[in-house]
């Protein structure tokens, strides 16, 4: 009873930072478009504005009409509905990787839900893009989650688990067209495992599932919006361009991982027996981290110092295009919320390692416990996820997510193996780490989306006030804080089409511009 108790108790502050987030997280960018009757300056103001919105996005932008439709339908209803529903969504996300891991509907381990939570929050890739912002949560966290939930009765039927009937027929295939009409890659990769296993098992239900899912990858990549977007994302690329698009997606989400891959290192090694040794704390990397918060927190000192000086000294000797120098300001605004992430990884993970005496690792040794095949199995089915998208004009590393989801199963899977688990539940360096780098990552994604925040009322303010007093265009400064917490934060400057094509329509004006 005390298990299940904490374990809703970690269900419950899961969901609390993630409203506090969503709840300080304004619209954005696209989360004006699609306030708006698609492709018109009409707001949606009924239900049946909703369906008119998806209809005509269907044809002129995009196939994923399951996941438009509760975009559209949400962004009418209000902005807290949406908050509620989105951290709702999260959660119900973390608790379904749980689930998978586990195979079994039992919530009795507290601690192997919070580190799935505190996984997810660290490895999911551009987490506020994904995670928080609506317009981004709609496409990846909304449709991750009812796949979730369909490939549920597959993966406990793998396991041995029975179910069957014709009405449990007729909700798989129901469920398997919406799994169907979720994101390309994923969509295709769900087609794929629901037929394996249809063929392996041969249950009735299962065959339901993925004719449900064919119908729904057919709906999705027949829509004639995606031709219409493909001629204008995809002119002129060629092969290597693809190529080149699957080594950057695949490398980004290798760095959102990093958590991940320390923790499955050290979960493998104390498979091996290991004997413990006694922790050393490297009082350098301390030193370290606390020197680079101080910066941080303080207007990011250090990186600032850096900037200048190449900016002052070396960059008029050099004259670097305008393009480099903007990628290299780009870089170094956000460098030392990098540096502070990998030094406390590093922090943590050295005396870790030792405390649990991990010297080497045996992968041949670790696959014979079935957690592990089973991550193994899970690695497979997320690098084919990326795969599937070779064909698409890009690949940002934010399309990884459903590839990130699955490898983040595994691991939970691997450290719900008994041995595991009970080294590590009892380690005080890794609930130490875990709360150090938690803390430090969710009080820096507060603290910047609510200065943010009140930036973003301020201009959409000024924007009104010239809607209301019929003036053409606004024009604001650029916004000074340039910290994403990790990308935990996604926020844009009003400098971009999408931002003042869709705000211009939605507030009535011509033209917003962003000048020194």
């Amino acid at each position: 009873m005390r298990e299940k108790f904490l374990t809703a108790a970690v269900a419950l502050g899961i969901f609390a930072v993630m409203f506090a987030l969503n709840d300080l997280m304004p619209l954005h960018r696209d989360d004006y478009d699609y306030s708006l009757i698609w492709g018109t300056a009409t707001h949606i103001n009924s239900l049946a504005d909703v369906f008119e919105s998806t209809w005509r996005h269907y044809f002129e932008h995009g196939g994923r009409i399951i996941t438009v439709f509760w975009l559209n339908l949400f962004l009418w209803l209000g902005k807290i509905p949406f908050d509620v529903a989105n951290a709702l969504m999260f959660v119900a996300l973390v608790v379904l990787i749980y689930v998978h891991a586990r195979r079994a509907l039992k919530f009795n381990e507290p601690w192997i839900l919070a580190a799935a939570g505190l996984l997810a929050w660290l490895c999911l890739p551009h987490f506020g893009e994904v995670a928080i912002w609506k317009s981004g949560s709609t496409v990846y966290l909304w449709s991750a989650v009812p796949v979730a939930v369909f490939l549920l009765p597959y993966n406990f039927a793998l396991a041995g688990r029975k179910f069957g009937g014709k009405i449990f027929a007729v909700g798989m295939f129901a469920l398997g067209i919406v799994a169907g009409c979720s994101v390309e890659n994923l969509a295709v990769t769900v087609t794929v495992i629901s037929l394996a296993a249809s063929a392996k098992l041969k249950e009735s239900w299962m065959a339901a599932g993925a004719l449900g899912n064919l119908i729904g990858l057919a709906v999705l990549l027949a829509a004639p919006g995606n031709f219409v977007r493909y001629d204008v994302q995809g002119a002129g690329k060629g092969i290597f361009a693809h190529v080149g698009n699957q080594i950057a997606g695949n490398a980004e989400m290798l760095i959102f991982l990093l958590p991940v891959v320390l923790v499955i290192f050290c979960a493998i090694g104390v498979l091996k027996n290991s004997s413990p040794k006694p922790p050393r704390v490297n009082k350098i990397l301390v030193g370290a981290v606390g020197i680079f918060l101080l910066s941080y927190f303080g207007g990011n000192l250090i990186s600032g110092a850096i900037h200048d000086f190449f900016a002052g000294v070396i960059f008029p000797v050099l004259n670097p295009s305008v393009k480099f120098m903007e990628r290299f300001d780009n870089f170094m605004a956000k460098s030392e919320e990098f540096v502070i992430y990998a030094l406390i990884l590093a922090t943590i993970f050295l005396p870790l390692k030792n405390s649990l005496g991990v010297t080497k690792i045996s992968l041949r040794s670790a696959l014979k416990f079935e957690p592990v095949s089973y991550a193994a199995t899970l690695l497979a089915l997320a690098l084919f996820n990326n795969l599937v998208m070779i064909g698409a004009p890009t690949f940002p590393s934010r399309a990884t997510f459903s590839s990130v989801v699955m490898i983040l199963i595994g691991a939970v899977a691997i450290l719900r193996i008994p041995a595991v688990s009970e080294k590590f539940s009892r380690n005080v360096i890794l609930k130490a780490g875990a709360v150090l780098i938690g803390g430090f990552t969710i009080i820096s994604a507060l603290v910047i989306t609510k200065e943010l925040r009140a930036e973003n009322d301020w201009r959409i303010s000024a924007v009104q006030k010239a809607a209301a007093e019929n003036k053409s265009e606004v024009t604001f400064t650029p916004i000074e804080i340039k910290n994403r917490a990790l990308r935990h934060v996604f926020y844009v400057d009003f400098d971009n089409s999408v931002t003042t094509g869709g705000l211009c329509k939605f507030y009535g004006i011509e033209k917003i511009s962003v000048k020194e």
